[in-house]
C-alpha cells in the first residue's frame, strides 16, 4: 500500500497548500492594459520548456516552477506570519502582476529554484543571467529567490501533476491486464496533456489532482481498445471513491477544457505548418 500512502500524502499536501492561496488564482483581467495576460504567461512557459530541453532537463521542472509562480501570485498575506515578509511578498506580487519585466524575473527565478529542487545537475544563477542576455543581474535573481521562498514559506517541493498522475496509474497497474505498449501510450499521452495544461492559465486555478485525473481520463479515451478503456475507467472510479478528489463534475469540466486546448494546439500546428525555432532569450522585453 506504499503507493496509496504516497498518493494520500500528495493530496494532503495539495489541500494544505491551497488553503494558503486564493482558489481562483491571481486576477488576470484582459480588459486592464496595465496587467500581465494569460498570453504573457504562456510565452514564458514556452521559453522555460525550450530552456530545459536545451539543457536536457526534465519538463516536469517547468511544471514545478510554474506551480511556484502561480502559488506565489495567489498567496494570501495572512498565511505569512512575519509582517515584514508579508509586506515584501505582497509588494513583489502586486508589481509582478502589473509589470511584465518583474513577472518575467519571477518566472526565471522560479525555474532557477526548480532546477535546484528537481535536477541532479545544478545550474548557477550566473548561467541564468547569460541565457537571459543579462536582462537581469545575479543579485536580482537571488533577491527574488529569497522573496519567492519566503512567500511560499519555503515549501517548494509540491507534488506536480505528473507525479500525482503516475501515482494514480501505479495504483491501477496491478489490477488490469493491459499490454505494456498500451501502458506506454497512456503514460506518454498523459505527460503530453499535462505539459499542455501548464501552458494555460486556467489549469493553474485547478487542483493538481484534478488536472492529473482529467489528463488520465482523456488519455484512456484515446485508446483504441474499448475493453481496455472500460476496464481502466472502472478502476479509476474505484480510486476516486477512496481518496479526497474533486467531484466528478469538476473533473469532467477540466477534461473538456483540456480537450479544447488540445484541439487549439493541433489547429495552431497545422496553421503554422511547422514550429518556428525560438530564441533562447526571454520572450517578453525586459
Amino acid at each position: 500500500m506504499a503507493v496509496a500512502d504516497t498518493l494520500a500524502a500528495m493530496i494532503t499536501r495539495e489541500q494544505f497548500a491551497t488553503s494558503s492561496w486564493h482558489q481562483d488564482g491571481y486576477d488576470i483581467n484582459p480588459s486592464d492594459p496595465t496587467m500581465i495576460t494569460a498570453d504573457d504567461r504562456k510565452k514564458l512557459v514556452d521559453w522555460c520548456y525550450h530552456f530545459v530541453d536545451h539543457f536536457q532537463l526534465s519538463r516536469v521542472t517547468v511544471a514545478s516552477a510554474m506551480n511556484m509562480v502561480d502559488q506565489f501570485l495567489s498567496i494570501t498575506s495572512t498565511s505569512i506570519r512575519n509582517a515584514a515578509d508579508a509586506n515584501a511578498v505582497r509588494a513583489v506580487s502586486d508589481e509582478a502582476i502589473r509589470d511584465k519585466s518583474k513577472f518575467q524575473l519571477l518566472t526565471i527565478t522560479a525555474l532557477y529554484v526548480a532546477t535546484k529542487v528537481n535536477e541532479r545537475v545544478a545550474l548557477s544563477s550566473d548561467l541564468f543571467v547569460e541565457v537571459c542576455s543579462r536582462a537581469y543581474t545575479v543579485k536580482e535573481i537571488e533577491d527574488m529567490e529569497r522573496v519567492l521562498l519566503s512567500g511560499l514559506s519555503w515549501r517548494c517541493h509540491a507534488p506536480t501533476t505528473h507525479q500525482v498522475g503516475l501515482s494514480i496509474l501505479s495504483l491501477i497497474l496491478p489490477y488490469v491486464d493491459i499490454p505494456e505498449a498500451s501502458w506506454g501510450f497512456i503514460i506518454d499521452e498523459m505527460k503530453y496533456l499535462i505539459e499542455l495544461a501548464v501552458l494555460d492559465y486556467y489549469f493553474s486555478t485547478q487542483r493538481t489532482s484534478t488536472v492529473a485525473l482529467a489528463a488520465i481520463y482523456n488519455a484512456i479515451g484515446n485508446m483504441r481498445s474499448k475493453g481496455h478503456r472500460e476496464q481502466l475507467k472502472d478502476f479509476l472510479s474505484v480510486i476516486m471513491e477512496c481518496f479526497d478528489f474533486d467531484h466528478s463534475k469538476q473533473i469532467t469540466g477540466v477534461r473538456r477544457k483540456l480537450q479544447l486546448l488540445v484541439a487549439k494546439q493541433e489547429e495552431m500546428v497545422l496553421r503554422e505548418g511547422s514550429e518556428d525555432e525560438r530564441s533562447a532569450t526571454p520572450p517578453i522585453d525586459a
